[in-house]
């Protein structure tokens, strides 16, 4: 059996899909949703499409107790892929503070669980906001970092950034960011 991979806003579009996959691969896929943007049913969808059984958690990964408690009782989780977050670049600009407050808490809550349970990987959905108004196209990764045009894009240069510095000292974590 392979490993257990942690997905967070596991029953959204992206995370349901990559939800999939883990799962036609063999692993143990264990998602956690507040259903703020998404439906308990898709589980189940999960389930039929792959005829594999899914554990849903739902609760909001800025409960840092909660997640520990999952964490705490959950064998064998090897990565956690992070796709729980805010995601309107037009409502952050009208909501900054609570954009702020879900993408960077968030974020922080699951690396600290991870590190306490020694989780080795991270899979982050950053965007490529965090390239901000580029002057040459298209972007790649070598492209750089330019100052955040919404309060969601800089949530996302932030977490990325606090990712790296947890690397930096948990040498024994490693991290995909994504750009999408």
């Amino acid at each position: 059996m392979k490993p257990t991979v942690v997905v967070t806003g596991g029953t959204g579009y992206i995370g349901s899909h990559t939800a999939v996959e883990l799962l036609n691969e063999g692993y143990s896929v264990i998602l956690i949703d507040n259903l703020s943007n998404s439906e308990k049913w898709i589980a189940n969808r999960i389930e039929q499409i792959t005829g594999k059984k899914v554990s849903l958690h739902i609760f909001d990964i800025c409960d840092k107790e909660k997640l520990r408690n999952l964490f705490s009782s959950t064998t064998n989780i090897k990565a956690v892929i992070n796709f729980a977050a805010s995601k309107a670049v037009g409502e952050s600009v009208q909501i900054p503070l609570q954009y702020y407050r879900n993408n960077i808490v968030s974020l922080l809550n699951i690396l600290e669980v991870m590190n306490e349970f020694s989780i080795p990987n991270i899979v982050f959905s950053s965007s490529c906001t965090v390239y901000g108004q580029p002057e040459i196209l298209p972007v790649t990764e070598q492209s750089p970092i330019l100052k955040a045009l919404s309060p969601y894009g800089n949530t996302k240069q932030i977490c990325e950034a606090i990712i790296t510095d947890n690397i930096a000292v948990n040498r024994t974590m490693k991290s995909i960011l994504l750009r999408y």
